[in-house]
């Protein structure tokens, strides 16, 4: 089977979406995919599906979501429902563990290339770095539980995907700069500066690129329109190494664009 939890969430049997249907089923199994391999408490699953305020009934439904959810999964994979009870998705005390191997879930085979990827930048190995997050970044196919109604747990979780998208992002675009590949990187910036208009890393991710190609003009725009910005809605200038790098581009010296490129670091 394949758990999929980088967008919306599905279960694959052999290519086959299995995933439950009933929409309390799938935010049951949206937490425990989003906790795989630990116990989701009763307690906890009942806060997400009912908001804090769970009926009198709703310990008895609970259960028999768990017992739906088993039987789509073992209907699914041509197992016995007892098969799923025991190696699936267990029982354990006042909760329930779904067991995941790491070849199953798409969660950890995310994360283990993205800090490959990481280790590869730190070595300087940027051309395989940026491959390796491209990678990454490919499995992921929208917003995490986009098809599940969120209670307080999932949104949480949600956050939390997607500051970790977010951050292989950013890895990717310092990868790409590395490389000089610097239009490659203006593309994949500007789609982010627009979609988080006040996260200066990116800002100043795009001034770099766009100084670097050449394109100093658009680079200097970027920095006025994010201090603009951030001193208007905020309330507090940008920060000492977009400073600087904003000093760079005024002075306009050949011998530090691609200084520019390769970080706030090389500047200083």
């Amino acid at each position: 089977m394949e758990f999929r939890v980088l967008g919306p969430i599905d279960v694959r049997e052999q290519g086959r979406d299995i995933t439950p249907s009933a929409p309390k089923q799938r935010q049951v199994l949206a937490l425990l995919m989003a906790k795989a391999n630990h116990r989701v408490s009763v307690p906890a699953l009942l806060s997400e599906v009912w908001d804090g305020e769970p009926p009198r009934t709703a310990t008895t439904a609970l259960q028999t979501y768990i017992g739906a959810i088993r039987k789509t999964l073992a209907a699914g994979t041509g197992t016995s429902v007892r098969d799923i009870a025991d190696h699936r998705l267990v029982t354990d005390g006042n909760g329930y563990v779904l067991r995941l191997d790491h070849d199953e879930w798409d969660r950890p085979r995310f994360e283990r290339l993205v800090l490959q990827a990481r280790d590869l930048l730190d070595k300087r190995e940027a051309h395989t770095a940026t491959d390796t997050l491209g990678e990454a970044l490919a499995m992921w196919r929208g917003t995490p539980f986009c098809n599940v109604r969120h209670g307080s747990r999932l949104t949480v979780q949600a956050r939390v995907l997607n500051e970790a998208h977010l951050a292989a992002c950013e890895a990717r675009i310092d990868a790409l700069l590395l490389c000089r590949r610097f239009q490659e990187a203006v593309g994949e910036a500007v789609a982010l500066v627009d979609e988080h208009p006040y996260h200066e890393n990116l800002h100043t991710q795009l001034m770099r690129a766009l100084y670097a190609s050449g394109r100093r003009a658009t680079a200097l725009e970027v920095y006025q329109s994010l201090h603009r910005r951030m001193t208007d809605d905020l309330g507090i200038p940008p920060s000492p190494s977009t400073t600087t790098l904003h000093h760079v581009m005024l002075q306009d010296s050949p011998d530090q664009r691609y200084l520019a490129a390769a970080g706030a670091g090389a500047l200083r």
